[in-house]
């Protein structure tokens, strides 16, 4: 443990436990069981050599370190010395995310990490140590633990903008960071500016335009591939289109996918090297990336109606097509790299969203329910409501229901947490609903977050332990989890409804983008609390805004034609506080 790191670890509220003292028995809940820790603890450790040590604390829960390490000696210098708590941080998130993370840290050398850093310490010494340890396997934990914690200690952020990006005074609907951070892709919906613009960062830190994707009809979709080298749009024009990145900094289109209608949706598979496109001419269809860096067809998928979207599942094996008149279709990847069906699920229901949960084992949709619904409420004599279902596959293949969340109004977005343990809907009428899992595999109601106006959006953190909303009440709403409650951080209020709120990937900051013109960060602190600490200004409205994955930089897109990169530091100003929720 080098002193810069031990710095770091000492101050251990980054889990938003508070401090006890050691004196003092101390109680907790870890993994569903009450513990107390004291000093009689260090009785039975002092024998066990420290390498049996490590491995049980490995083990471990995050809430479970931090209490052993304020009340137990004989473990402190263990975690401080082994960085377990920037491990048991780390191993909250995902494997994908996990992944993503790592493959942001690869593409940075040890200058451009120093650098990193350097926008949120001065502190030479940590920055040293923590260099010196790149080559060990435990050194994205210990980087991304120790540049979170920087970045929460900021009281506030110095904003420098990078760039801008035109649409010639078209409002942009969306703007999106590819993984790596060094990519910006930005759309309208707008008939005849049917244009999707890729902008790179330069070597001397400027941002400039390097394709334009330009359709006929309107785009529908524009999404980066998780390896960041390719792109591919939508388009209502019946075509999708992949360009690729090239050695020498530009964007090149690398094939035309063709439809006879409408194309709704195009995505990449989780490890970049597929494509599916779905279709109102009923058809879905894969492409394949070669060796050589082509696209070929693979495989096609029909319907009986039109196709409105089609998604991968996490791992990339399986796939779910949503018909408009017809059922879910489920296809699994075959050895030789066929796509058979392997399994349907009735479409019972209108439905308007489908996709998988992140560890496979459930689909989610969202839909409007007949009225002869057996399970419908209310009765039937009222509008039928929206509903959103839980599927589970069984031992012979099919898929049941699991649950159904009903709403009386419009669902918006339902999704899964990282973990897939918990489920998040939201309503255009004011109301978020969120379920979680029980032992027994059957879901139950854990809490239900109100709104005064229409919901726009409703997020998870990557590790699940927060989540966000945003409505046209012109308030955001932040939720933490502990010991299996749900309860109100933060709610953090603009002058005009808010479009949408977004976390950064390590979950202690988040993106909000209203209708006010304005886009702000809202940070966590040290002691568990949220802040605003920085605020970033258009001409229009701004319809989103998010971080790119290091955040170091955000992006913001307004409706006055522009969007924005904007760099990130530490700055030492006092921070405009957020009225606090119940804890």
């Amino acid at each position: 443990m080098t002193p810069g790191i031990k710095q770091i670890n000492d101050n251990s509220n980054i889990v938003d436990l508070p401090g006890q003292p050691q004196s003092e028995l101390i109680t907790g809940t870890s993994m569903g069981r009450e513990i107390t820790a004291s000093y009689q603890c260090e009785s039975l450790l002092k024998e066990l050599p420290k390498e049996v040590k490590y491995k049980v604390i490995d083990y471990l829960d995050l809430p479970t370190v931090t209490l052993l390490k304020r009340t137990c000696s004989e473990l402190c210098d263990v975690i401080e010395e082994g960085d377990v708590l920037a491990k048991a941080w780390y191993k909250r998130f995902s494997s994908a995310h996990q992944a993503q993370l790592e493959a942001v840290i690869s593409t940075k050398d040890k200058n451009q990490l120093r650098e990193w850093m350097g926008r949120f310490t001065n502190d030479k010494a940590l920055i040293k140590s923590l260099l010196e340890r790149r080559e060990s396997d435990q050194f994205p934990a210990i980087f991304y633990f120790t540049i979170s914690r920087l970045m929460s200690e900021c009281k506030a952020f110095e904003l420098v903008e990078q760039g801008e990006i035109s649409h010639g005074g078209i409002g942009i609907e969306s703007a999106t960071f590819s993984a790596d951070g060094r990519h910006v892709v930005t759309k309208t919906i707008t008939v005849g500016h049917n244009i999707a613009k890729i902008s790179g960062q330069d070597i001397s830190g400027s941002w400039d335009v390097k394709a334009n994707i330009v359709h006929t009809g309107l785009i529908n979709s524009a999404t980066f591939s998780p390896d960041c080298n390719h792109l591919v749009t939508a388009s209502d024009d019946h075509t999708a289109r992949i360009y690729g990145y090239s050695a020498d900094g530009s964007w090149k289109e690398k094939v035309t996918i063709t439809h006879d209608h409408m194309v709704s949706s195009a995505t990449f598979s989780p490890d970049s090297t597929l494509v599916v496109t779905a279709s109102y001419d009923r058809t879905a269809k894969i492409y394949g990336l070669e060796a050589n860096g082509s696209w070929v067809p693979k495989s096609r998928i029909f319907h009986e109606g039109s196709i409105l979207s089609a998604t991968f599942s996490a791992d990339g094996r399986y796939l779910i097509t949503r018909g408009r008149a017809d059922k879910l279709k489920i296809h699994g990847q075959e050895d030789d790299g066929s796509w058979l069906e392997t399994g349907s699920i009735p479409n019972d229901s209108h439905v308007t969203f489908a996709a998988f949960s992140p560890d496979g084992a459930h689909v989610l949709t969202i839909g409007k329910m007949p009225e002869n619904d057996p399970l419908m409420f209310p009765p039937p004599s009222l509008d039928p409501p929206y509903t959103v279902k839980i599927y589970g596959q069984k031992a012979d293949g099919f898929w049941e229901p699991k649950l159904g969340i009903h709403h009386f109004s419009e669902v918006i977005s339902a999704s899964f947490s990282p973990d897939s343990s918990h489920i998040l809907t939201a309503t255009i009428r004011y109301t978020v609903k969120i379920f979680g899992q029980k032992g027994d595999g059957s879901w139950e109601p854990k809490a239900i977050i109100c709104h005064e106006g229409l919901v726009t959006s409703a997020t998870f953190s990557a590790s699940g332990r927060h989540l966000v909303t945003a409505s046209f009440d012109k308030t955001v709403k932040i939720y933490g989890l502990k010991d299996g409650v749900w309860k109100e951080k933060a709610s953090i209020a603009h002058d005009g409804e808010v479009n949408s709120a977004v976390f950064s990937a390590d979950g202690r900051h988040v993106m909000t983008a209203s209708v006010d013109k304005t886009a702000k960060i809202i940070g966590q602190q040290i002691d568990g609390s949220w802040v605003v600490k920085a605020s970033f200004s258009h001409q229009d409205e701004v319809s989103s805004a998010t971080f790119s994955a290091d955040c170091c930089h955000v992006l913001t897109a307004s409706e006055d034609g522009t969007a924005k990169i904007t760099e990130i530091r530490g700055a030492l100003v006092s921070p405009e506080p957020a009225q606090a929720g119940s804890d």
